[in-house]
């Protein structure tokens, strides 16, 4: 895969190393990505600050809303980044476009898969993480093999054949990173704020360590600077973590499908393509 003046090997990683390839590709194409996420993100985060000011929503409700948004966002970087590896240019307008194209099978499969993944986690906690793996390449597959959606259980069934578990280990080593990322950033813009600009988000505006216990839970479930500021850092780390997971992805196409050997005859042939039509 071509990351502009790089090349990175397409081949089986651990989780700590498609953590680390999603860094360098976030490196070297930030601002792109930043556009594409900022086409979710920005109605987000003012939805945020304005249910939560204006319609009594807590910090709760506006995650809710973060988890069900923030698919859709993935299924666009997914579309963007994955044909990265086939050589072509990062692009938001075609991650974008594929998103509309394939709105409505999107719209009901990953908000019907967040819903359940969400309940399961609150019901039982485990099964919410085993619906996440059984259809967290539902993204990939829809956007990047562009799979007819009849046959779309038939190829996650594919995917999923003897790596179902290891991959369950890998959802939650890219959550707990996207976890520890998100609160670590959280407290920095939180210091940041308060030292800097005078403007304490959370650790500032505790009055009283009589009433701390009181504050906090009034700061963390009511008010809108701490949801909006919260919500927006959640955004900043998720194409971190949503790069990681389509890397993982990569890495099963290639223990399955030996899809390396593919990906590298499709890069040749395109560069010959291209050589014979520059000297044409």
């Amino acid at each position: 895969m071509r990351l502009d003046g790089a090349i990175f090997s397409i081949e089986q990683r651990p989780v700590g190393g498609c953590i680390d390839l999603a860094v360098v590709f976030l490196r070297e194409h930030f601002l792109a990505v930043l556009r594409l996420v900022a086409c979710f993100a920005v109605p987000s985060v003012l939805a945020t600050w304005w249910l939560i000011s204006d319609f009594e929503w807590t910090t709760s409700d506006c995650l809710f809303l973060f988890a069900l948004v923030s698919p859709f966002c993935g299924a666009a970087l997914v579309a963007a980044a994955g044909r990265r590896v086939f050589g072509e240019r990062f692009s938001t307008r075609t991650g974008l476009r594929l998103v509309l194209k394939r709105l409505f099978p999107l719209l009901f499969l990953l908000t019907v898969t967040r819903l359940l993944t969400i309940g399961g986690l609150f019901v039982f906690l485990l099964p919410g993480y085993l619906i996440a793996a059984r259809y967290g390449f539902l993204s990939e597959i829809l956007m990047l093999e562009m799979c007819p959606l009849r046959k779309y259980e038939v190829r996650l069934n594919d995917l999923l054949q003897g790596t179902f578990w290891n991959l369950v280990g890998r959802l939650v080593m890219v959550l707990v990173f996207f976890s520890v990322a998100a609160l670590s950033l959280f407290l920095f813009v939180d210091l940041v704020a308060s030292t800097l600009f005078s403007w304490p988000i959370l650790s500032g505006r505790v009055s009283s360590l009589a009433f701390l216990d009181r504050e906090l839970e009034t700061l963390l479930t009511v008010d809108p600077r701490v949801g909006t500021a919260l919500v927006a850092v959640l955004w900043l780390v998720y194409p971190v973590a949503r790069l990681a997971w389509m890397f993982c992805y990569l890495d099963v196409r290639i223990l399955k499908e030996g899809w390396d050997v593919e990906i590298n005859f499709r890069i040749e042939a395109r560069r010959l393509q291209e050589s014979l039509e520059a000297t044409a």
